[in-house]
């Protein structure tokens, strides 16, 4: 079973309304500053309008896209350069949850509008940061590892781990 694999399964126990999703994680080749992301899986649905063709000749094509209940967490490959396992499964696990925390609260809809729009609705608002970091610490707590006291101090961890793989490359 590969790492991501592995490391999803452990931040799933700290998002029990996610069970019921089908949510796959794997290392892809992403944009220089984007250390996770989420794809979600769309069913779609063409119906024809069989008397518009049939009697007055013309095609009319309607297609319905339903999102399904599939996502694929996408984690920078980059990443797999930290050498220490423990350290790279810190920074993956945290990238994940907040994925996941994307996935539970829906906002979507919000990420695919224009940037200048959705830079008005701040996605990544403090409120959002807090709850990555509240449900990181309970994830440490399950793996019995240490909480972080300041959310700061994360971040700049995290920061300088991801400036240090960019120096090497």
């Amino acid at each position: 079973m590969d790492e991501a694999v592995k490391w999803l399964k452990e931040c799933m126990e700290v998002f029990p309304l996610l069970k019921k999703h089908n949510i796959t994680c794997k290392y892809s080749k992403l944009p220089k500053n984007v250390l996770g992301r989420v794809k979600i899986c769309y069913v779609e649905e063409k119906d024809i309008d069989t008397r518009a063709l049939l009697i007055e000749g013309r095609r009319r094509v309607s297609i319905t896209r339903k999102r399904d209940d599939e996502y694929k967490i996408e984690i920078s490959e980059k990443l797999k350069k930290v050498k220490e396992p423990e350290l790279r499964r810190q920074v993956v696990e945290h990238t994940i949850i907040h994925e996941l925390l994307h996935i539970e609260e829906n906002d979507f809809d919000v990420i695919a509008e224009d940037y200048k729009t959705r830079k008005k609705k701040k996605i990544h608002v403090k409120a959002f940061k807090e709850e990555v970091f509240r449900r990181f610490n309970q994830l440490r707590e399950l793996c019995k590892v240490p909480v972080i006291e300041n959310r700061d101090d994360l971040d700049l961890a995290i920061n300088k781990i991801v400036t240090s793989l960019e120096d090497k490359t």
